[in-house]
């Protein structure tokens, strides 16, 4: 009979799920090699494959892994402990923070607001991701991810109003809807069929991570409810980003762009009625209307124009 030792497979299978998450260090890179090794750590961290709450292997392990001595993967865990990833306790070992500290600046203690204002700088990136679907078109300059969420937030508002409900909560949900997209990108129909990413309410939770907690949760809560799309405010938020999604269609297509598919499916995924009244009045109308009626008296407005202008 063959006697297995447990012990030593469940050793084995640790050390599998360290290797795909942890990194070998590059013998070639020149930095130090504790410096090498929680830079590998840091990336488990950030990159989800530990997650909050995660025990880390023990520091004879993880020599053994990384192929160094116990008190060069010490000075690794402090610089960790320092940057706020982890925690030690005594007689337990190191764990992953659910909330990274931000570090301290060398002339002293950062600003409060240090988190809000990085994350702020990342949510400007949306400015240069282009809506990767309509380039599936060939639209040389597509809209950007920023351009999109703008007018998903108008459509919100006017939308909450329609239906009775809060035009504050849904606006908010509005502008954080694809927030997420700054660190997984936009990922056309085509590409969801192979790629895979995290969820957008884990993303969040990694952008907010070194800001005050009630800005931190007024976050993560927005991200988790419009992705859960249960209150009425979620699916009124989802409704607009349909209809914009429609209104940009429509535009295109005045183009000369095939855009007919991306507006059949806006329209058969609007759930609130009204989404899909104003569908129809979209649909209905030009897209051209509001500047058309001012175009066909362009002379007389200009003569009128510049007779204002000759009055003493």
């Amino acid at each position: 009979m063959r006697i297995v030792n447990r012990a030593a497979v469940d050793r084995d299978s640790l050390r599998q799920l360290w290797s795909a998450a942890m990194q070998p260090v590059d013998p070639e890179d020149p930095r130090k090699r504790y410096v090498k090794i929680a830079a590998s750590i840091r990336a488990a961290i950030l990159s989800g494959e530990f997650e909050p709450g995660t025990k880390l292997p023990t520091q004879q392990e993880l020599a053994k892994f990384f192929g160094v001595v116990r008190p060069t993967i010490g000075n690794a865990i402090r610089l960790l402990q320092d940057e706020g990833f982890i925690r030690s306790i005594t007689g337990s070992g190191a764990y992953v923070n659910a909330r990274a500290r931000i570090p301290a600046a060398e002339n002293g203690e950062p600003h409060p607001l240090h988190g809000v204002a990085t994350f702020l700088h990342e949510a400007g990136h949306l400015k240069n991701l282009p809506r990767a679907g309509w380039l599936l078109l060939a639209i040389p300059r597509p809209e950007s991810v920023a351009d999109h969420s703008f007018r998903v937030g108008l459509i919100g508002v006017t939308l909450a109003a329609i239906e009775g409900v809060d035009p504050g909560r849904v606006a908010a949900l509005c502008l954080m809807h694809d927030v997420h997209e700054t660190r997984i990108g936009d990922i056309p129909s085509v590409g969801r069929s192979y790629v895979e990413t995290r969820k957008p309410e884990a993303v969040t939770r990694d952008q907010a991570s070194t800001m005050p907690s009630e800005v931190a949760e007024l976050l993560q809560g927005l991200t988790a409810e419009y992705e859960a799309k249960k209150t009425v405010e979620a699916k009124v938020a989802k409704d607009a980003d349909r209809i914009e999604t429609l209104l940009q269609a429509r535009e295109y297509a005045m183009q000369g762009y095939a855009t007919q598919a991306w507006s059949d499916t806006s329209i058969e995924d609007l759930r609130t009625e009204a989404g899909k009244q104003l569908a129809q009045a979209i649909v209905a109308g030009d897209p051209h209307a509001w500047w058309s009626t001012f175009a066909s008296s362009y002379h007389e407005l200009r003569a009128t124009s510049r007779a204002r202008q000759e009055k003493p």
